[in-house]
């Protein structure tokens, strides 16, 4: 008996397939399912591409002017120093109290990745940059912030919405009825009455819907982000071989994820129902595993690892601000008599004389950063251990699985975020611990120490952690996978043609 590697076998799968395709060309319905997943890949690769753009200029803007603003005020202290100007109480650059607050406060920068198009993620929620001061981090990272009902309403349109919620519906609008329309049209017994086994018959009509759909799917977007990297359109953070992987990757994963509703559209065609239950069955299953699955998982990390109170955090900040500023009450009193005496402000030997409201808000800020610091240790183990919980049990919605990994290709996923934020906290600590000892000993900062001045640089998280990530994404999609197939197989042994 031949078996479906068997050439005789591979002749009629070829066949199957160009039958499959003349079949289907002429159908309007393919034409018109094919135009609204191409356009709707278009629009949102355009709309990423878009909006990635847009950051990166936002970025470069915020970059250039925080360049420019340090040179200016670095010619300002040597103007300064030379006689030719006087410093302001607001406006110092020699007074490190000064150039440690927002006058002289530097941004972290997050760069797009270059899949960022693909999947915008987290950066509709999480931004990609703060201003760091001597202030307490709860101040420029305010965790609270990401529970904002405008953040949580709102959202753009990008591929991994188009792959993650859209593929499913249209795998199943071509799909739901392989078997069960042949059946009831008749035409089943005919064709198995030749030469031709069910499952090359299945696999041969399957080989067609997904060619049709991961065209536009992985080719497309694949060719667009090669032109947009050639053209310098997209971001380039990480070197052009962690890019060509991640891509690589990217395309694995959506095939992966097809695989996997493919796999579901033959099983439940093998137990021979009708299209009409068929169609069913597959919608509640997407709407169980695209929209239920995803909310339960995030409920029960939730109450497996339940975050601090925000309003307890906020409360705590109020407080300590409250009794910090009532323990420099004299100082802050004292904003304005250095105004019109900016002679008094000149550094001498070396050393200056700081504004009395300066002294108040640098040791107020110092204050609350040392009170507020562990519940924002806390805030970001609570992070730590759901992202752990959700990686660990995922995989009960491919859906959420897909997300995960397509975030993390493009770099706008949950875990890229905190290490930006790890990042920038170590920043807001090295500028601390520049300005810190300069503002207790009153020492003028001279030209030579802007050099010093620490700057911040994204360190890339590595590409291997990447790809393993994506790596086992793609192993828990396959998983299910097989097993669908190994269901449809078993009940293929039993299915009946009339």
């Amino acid at each position: 008996m031949n078996t479906p590697l068997q050439p005789s076998q591979g002749r009629r799968l070829l066949a199957v397939m160009r039958q499959e395709c003349r079949l289907m060309l002429a159908e309007r319905g393919l034409w018109l399912v094919g135009a609204l997943f191409l356009l709707l890949v278009a629009y949102a690769l355009g709309n990423g591409l878009l909006q990635s753009a847009h950051r990166d200029r936002a970025q470069a803007a915020v970059a250039k002017a925080d360049r420019d603003t340090r040179a200016a005020q670095r010619v300002q202290l040597e103007a300064i120093l030379a006689g030719t100007a006087q410093p302001t109480p607001f406006q110092n650059p020699a007074d490190p109290s000064r150039m440690a607050s927002s006058y002289g406060g530097h941004h972290a920068l997050l760069p797009t990745a270059p899949l960022g198009p693909v999947a915008l993620g987290q950066s509709d929620l999480f931004p990609s940059q703060y201003e760091v001061t001597n202030q307490s981090r709860v101040v420029f990272m305010n965790p609270s912030d990401i529970e904002s009902p405008w953040h949580l309403m709102s959202g753009h349109f990008d591929l991994a919405f188009v792959i993650v919620y859209l593929l499913p519906l249209l795998i199943f609008a071509l799909s739901y009825n392989l078997l069960s329309a042949e059946r009831e049209n008749g035409t089943l017994r005919l064709l198995l009455s030749q030469p031709l086994r069910l499952r090359t018959l299945l696999a041969g009509k399957l080989s067609v819907r997904a060619a049709v759909l991961l065209g536009p799917a992985v080719l497309l977007p694949v060719a667009v982000l090669l032109i947009a990297r050639q053209a310098g359109w997209i971001g380039t953070a990480g070197s052009a071989g962690d890019a060509g992987s991640a891509t690589l990757w990217w395309a694995l994963l959506v095939g992966a994820y097809a695989l996997f509703w493919f796999a579901l559209v033959v099983a439940v065609n093998a137990f021979g129902a009708s299209s009409a239950t068929n169609a069913m069955v597959l919608v509640i299953a997407w709407v169980l595993l695209v929209l239920v699955a995803p909310v339960l998982l995030n409920l029960a990390v939730t109450q497996a690892s339940p975050a601090p109170s925000r309003t307890e955090l906020a409360t705590r900040q109020r407080v300590v601000t409250a009794e910090a500023m009532k323990r420099h009450a004299d100082l802050l009193s004292a904003d304005y008599q250095h105004v019109g005496r900016g002679a008094i402000l000149l550094p001498r030997d070396g050393k200056i004389e700081i504004a009395g409201r300066a002294l108040a808000m640098y040791a107020i800020d110092r204050e609350v950063d040392d009170a507020i610091r562990p519940e924002l240790d806390r805030f970001d183990a609570q992070q730590a251990r759901q992202q752990v919980l959700v990686g660990r049990f995922g995989a009960v919605s491919p859906a959420a699985v897909a997300y995960e990994g397509m975030t993390a290709l493009a770099g706008t996923g949950a875990r890229r975020h905190a290490r930006f934020d790890a990042q920038t906290v170590a920043y807001h600590e090295a500028w601390k611990a520049f300005f810190f000892p300069r503002i207790d000993a009153r020492d003028a900062l001279s030209p030579a120490d802007f050099d010093r001045i620490p700057a911040f640089t994204w360190q890339e998280e590595p590409a291997a952690l990447v790809r393993n990530q994506a790596a086992l994404a793609v192993l828990q999609l396959l998983l299910p996978s097989l097993l669908l197939f190994g269901v449809a197989a078993w009940r293929l042994r039993r299915f009946s043609v009339a």
